[in-house]
């Protein structure tokens, strides 16, 4: 059977329900076969509170009218699969509901249900999304600039970062040794870290960009070529004996 999106409604016609069959692991949907082929399905709410019956006549107009009815619960189960994937803010998933097709009340509804039941909570999304992005090095305005893409408030998007910033203070203000500080300081040293000995105007270049590409502002790329310009320096003082 090919699959629709809730737009792409299947075209509707009279006949007799010879079949009521649970979806395999869907206990909770039914698949409704006319004149011994399967129609389309419906959610099992929609199925007793309509009163259906195998060897009912549905004409279409019926069938129309279980369809709207069945909209939500479609609704609901598509946002629990893309949340069973991974954590979504509201407006990511309020932008797939309705490229499915589903109607802006449908939308609305399945929504304020989810965030009813604490499945949706853009705070939870951002710091989740923030943390995932610090440890890939990203910087402060880059992941401010993605959060705010994806609908987060700003409150929240200010409430994330300042969260991630005091995580990173350590009792000294040592941003660098914190968790996603210490991450990023061990890729830049890694990658760059050998060319501060040799070339340091060109190794300072190379650095800023890729910090600047990810997000960080200019003192903290400052601060990082410093770092990396004095392990250099101490190193050339001190070379290992062969």
């Amino acid at each position: 059977m090919v699959r629709r999106t809730a737009a792409e409604a299947p075209e509707y016609r009279e006949g007799v329900i010879t079949a009521l069959v649970a979806r395999s692991g869907q206990d909770e949907r039914l698949a409704v076969h006319l004149d011994g082929r399967r129609a389309f399905d419906l959610s099992a709410v929609v199925v007793h509170q309509g009163g259906l019956r195998v060897g009912d006549r549905l004409p279409a107009e019926r069938q129309r009218e279980l369809a709207a009815l069945d909209a939500p619960y479609r609704a609901h189960d598509r946002a629990m699969r893309l949340l069973a994937l991974r954590e979504r803010s509201r407006r990511e998933l309020d932008t797939r509901l309705r490229q499915a097709g589903f109607d802006a009340a449908v939308v609305t509804e399945t929504l304020d249900w989810l965030v009813g039941l604490g499945y949706l909570d853009d705070g939870r999304f951002a710091v989740a999304y923030a943390r995932e992005k610090e440890r890939a090095g990203w910087g402060p305005r880059r992941i401010r600039a993605e959060l705010a893409a994806k609908g987060v408030e700003r409150r929240v998007v200010d409430e994330t970062l300042a969260g991630l910033e005091a995580v990173q203070r350590g009792p000294e203000d040592d941003v660098e040794g914190a968790e996603g500080g210490h991450a990023l300081e061990q890729t830049v040293r890694r990658r760059f870290g050998a060319q501060f000995a040799s070339d340091p105007e060109a190794a300072e270049r190379r650095l800023s960009g890729f910090m600047a590409r990810r997000g960080y502002d200019w003192e903290s790329i400052n601060r990082m070529v410093r770092k990396l310009r004095s392990e250099a320096s101490r190193d050339s003082e001190f070379p290992s004996i062969p």
